[in-house]
Formats: C-alpha cells, sequence, structure tokens
C-alpha cells in the first residue's frame, strides 16, 4: 500500500523524445499566434515551453507548427492540431488529433497545415 502523500501519476501512453524545436502556437478561441519551444515530442503530443505563462485552458483548440532540425539549415516542417490536456506554469502540454509534413512557405518559413489535408 502507496502512502497517501505520494501522487499517482497515469501512465504515459507513447515515449517521449527529448526534441528542442521552435514552435508557433495558433490559438483557435482568439487566433492569438504565440511562440514556443518544445520539451518533449510523442507520435500523439507534444509539451511545450512558454517565455512567459499563457492564457490557455484545457480543451482549448491550437494548431502547433514545429521547425524541427534534421540537416544544417534544412528544418523539417510538421504542423498538428490538437487540445491542450494540462497548463502549468509556462509548460503546457498538447494532445495532437492529426497532422502532417509541409513545404515550408518562402515568405513566412512557417508550415502550412492546409496544403498538406
Amino acid at each position: 500500500m502507496e502512502p497517501d502523500h505520494l501522487e499517482q501519476r497515469p501512465k504515459q501512453r507513447e515515449l517521449r523524445f527529448l526534441i528542442e524545436a521552435g514552435a508557433t502556437v495558433e490559438v483557435g478561441k482568439n487566433g492569438q499566434t504565440i511562440h514556443a519551444t518544445t520539451v518533449n515530442m510523442s507520435a500523439g503530443g507534444v509539451l511545450l515551453h512558454f517565455e512567459e505563462p499563457v492564457q490557455l485552458e484545457v480543451g482549448d483548440q491550437v494548431t502547433c507548427e514545429f521547425r524541427v532540425e534534421h540537416e544544417a539549415d534544412k528544418p523539417l516542417p510538421y504542423w498538428g492540431v490538437g487540445n491542450v490536456l494540462r497548463v502549468q506554469d509556462c509548460r503546457v502540454a498538447v494532445m495532437l488529433r492529426f497532422g502532417g509534413f509541409s513545404p515550408l512557405q518562402s515568405e513566412t518559413r512557417a508550415a502550412t497545415p492546409h496544403e498538406s489535408l
């Protein structure tokens, strides 16, 4: 029997990979765009770190665009749409529902989710 003061955490369903990448997060409810850095990523989600606490709530829909470096000067563009699972100070966990890879736009250098659908 475990002591009451120990918090039981649910088991993670997927492997987490420590990947530090730039992220642009668009908030569905107000269209606000916020910049973040990934802490870790998995097949179904991402943990983001923001410079300051953000006004996101559990359940908010977000579109995340990532710039993962796979070769020098050649970022691998990846995007995902999901919902906020947890907000803790400057960190936000997002469960991604779908996403994909797409080419970078030359003007914004950001991934374009609509091209891959």
